[in-house]
């Protein structure tokens, strides 16, 4: 094993020097044949580029001598060409300024011809809208006049449709005995004038003859109707005409009530009486009660009588004999509840033969009735006036006798003391008109109040009068009288409403005054007893 060990050591080591030995002269070997085939390399790569310069400048040399020539041909024509140039801008310089004249006369008459167009187009196009605008209003137009057309047509058929109505609705009013009331709206006055521009502003529109509106303001309207509707340009024969049937119907026998009602200064006396060259109910039913009369002579005889009185401080006043008592103070009369109705005891009553004595009386009776004056009304009445004409009738062919009444009764106005700054004796009188008009509107809503089991006739001297006609056998017919401002408008708004009211009151039919009944009774008892048969009771 020793040996072994060192023959393989040694054997180990020959062969490590053996092998580093021939590495070394393989290398030296190597690197010997590198360095001879890096300078054979070498020497070839020199020789290539040497000949590959050689050949590159000699291109070079010959692209530059080519460049220069074709820089000289360049240059050659270049100035040719400037030449040339220069020649061709000094030959057309001239025609190149008559060319910018040309062109600038063209872009000046380019642009004229595009304004002209341009204006062409827009009057085209302003033609074609004012055609389409008035193509537009032409069929609103016909649009509207269709339509005012229809509304014409519907206007007309309801005017026709409300007339026949009407005529039904008066026909029934006729026959329930209601009250007739007919408004009158009077022009401005110099009060309401002056009580501004929104004061005297005119709220009160006549829409139709029977029909009114007050505007209370600019969306607010109230609608009234009536009978009939008189306008601010209404004539006193206008008015009276439409009383006129009332007064015939006096001559027949029947008990005829006409009054007037309305604030103070709204014309309530204007239509009663009027001025004397216009005047109004009072004398010309009186005229015509005489007119008919006459026409009737051969058939009817008839005696008038006369009386007129006034309810002044709710005290009954005689004015066509105003007598005072002991103490100097005017006498005062008490109304009495007898069989012919209620009637003034002591009343004078005047025998008249003819329309001037009537006339003449109603004169007497007007100068003794209470009047004052206020910031409202220089000329007040102060008290309700009543005429009363009393006609007795007998045919003169079978005997039949018969008695008719007309009250011809213009009430004093309704006061807002704040407006008429009344004072003193004024503030007792309005006090005490206000009283007597507030009875008669407590009248009227019993009257139209199928509850009401009390009319409070005697709450006032007025109503206590007016009872016969108000809820007896009497033809009733009221004026309304209006003022047609917004100064007034809440007195004219009471009014109407008071008058809408009245309106509404069923008197029941009126009837005759005659004795033909008790004739005809008369006469078939007499036919029995002729005829031997007793009538039993």
């Amino acid at each position: 094993a020793e040996l072994t060990g060192v023959k393989d050591d040694e054997k180990a080591k020959a062969i490590t020097e053996l092998t580093s030995t021939k590495e070394d002269e393989k290398a030296k070997a190597l690197a010997e044949l590198t360095s001879a085939k890096d300078d054979e390399k070498a020497k070839a790569l020199t020789e290539l580029t040497s000949t590959k310069d050689a050949e590159l400048q000699e291109a070079v040399k010959q692209e530059q001598e080519i460049l220069a020539k074709m820089k000289s041909d360049f240059e050659k024509k270049l100035n040719w060409f400037q030449e040339k140039t220069t020649e061709l801008i000094a030959k057309n310089k001239e025609e190149v300024e008559k060319l910018n004249e040309q062109l600038t006369t063209i872009e000046a008459t380019c642009a004229e011809k595009h304004k002209v167009a341009m204006e062409e187009a827009a009057a085209m196009a302003l033609k074609e809208k004012e055609d389409a605008v008035e193509a537009m209003r032409q069929s609103q137009l016909d649009q509207i006049a269709s339509a005012n057309s229809e509304r014409d047509e519907c206007k007309e058929l309801y005017m026709k449709e409300a007339a026949r109505r009407k005529a039904v609705h008066n026909k029934l009013i006729e026959l329930q005995g209601n009250i007739r009331v007919i408004a009158r709206v009077r022009p401005i006055v110099e009060a309401e004038k002056a009580s501004g521009t929104e004061g005297n502003k005119e709220v009160v529109e006549c829409t139709t003859n029977e029909d009114l509106v007050v505007h209370r303001d600019i969306t607010t309207r109230t609608r009234f109707e009536f009978d009939r509707v008189c306008d601010q340009g209404s004539s006193q024969d206008e008015a009276y005409e439409l009383v006129s049937p009332l007064v015939t119907s006096v001559l027949d026998g029947y008990n005829v009530c006409i009054f007037a009602y309305g604030q103070t200064g709204s014309g309530k006396t204007y239509t009663m009486e009027g001025p004397p060259d216009n005047r109004g109910v009072n004398y010309k039913a009186i005229a015509e009660m005489f007119k008919v009369e006459k026409e009737r002579e051969e058939d009817v005889e008839y005696s008038f009588r006369v009386s007129m009185l006034e309810i002044y401080n709710n005290t009954v006043r005689d004015l066509l004999n105003p007598s005072v008592d002991e103490f100097k103070q005017p006498k005062v009369l008490e109304i009495r509840t007898t069989n012919e109705g209620n009637v003034v005891q002591g009343l004078t009553e005047v025998i008249v033969n003819d329309e001037s004595e009537v006339f003449e009386a109603m004169e007497k009776g007007t100068a003794n009735r209470a009047v004052g004056s206020h910031s409202m009304n220089l000329h007040s009445s102060r008290s309700h006036l009543i005429v009363t004409v009393k006609v007795k009738g007998v045919d003169k062919h079978n005997g039949v006798k018969s008695t008719g009444k007309l009250h011809l009764i213009d009430l004093a106005g309704s006061e807002r003391i704040s407006k008429t700054d009344a004072t003193g004796d004024r503030l007792k009188e309005a006090q005490a008109i206000n009283n007597s008009l507030s009875a008669l509107g407590n009248v009227i809503n019993a009257l139209g109040s199928k509850k009401a089991a009390h009319i409070p006739y005697r709450n006032s001297k007025l109503t206590f009068l007016l009872a016969d006609s108000l809820g007896g056998n009497s033809k009733v017919m009221m004026f309304v009288n209006l003022s047609p401002v917004m100064y007034n408008m809440g007195e004219s708004l009471c009014s109407l409403t008071f008058a809408s009211r009245c309106r509404a009151v069923n008197l029941g039919n009126s009837k005759k005054n005659d004795d033909s009944e008790k004739r005809e009774i008369k006469r078939l008892q007499n036919l029995l007893r002729t005829n031997g048969i007793e009538h039993k009771r």
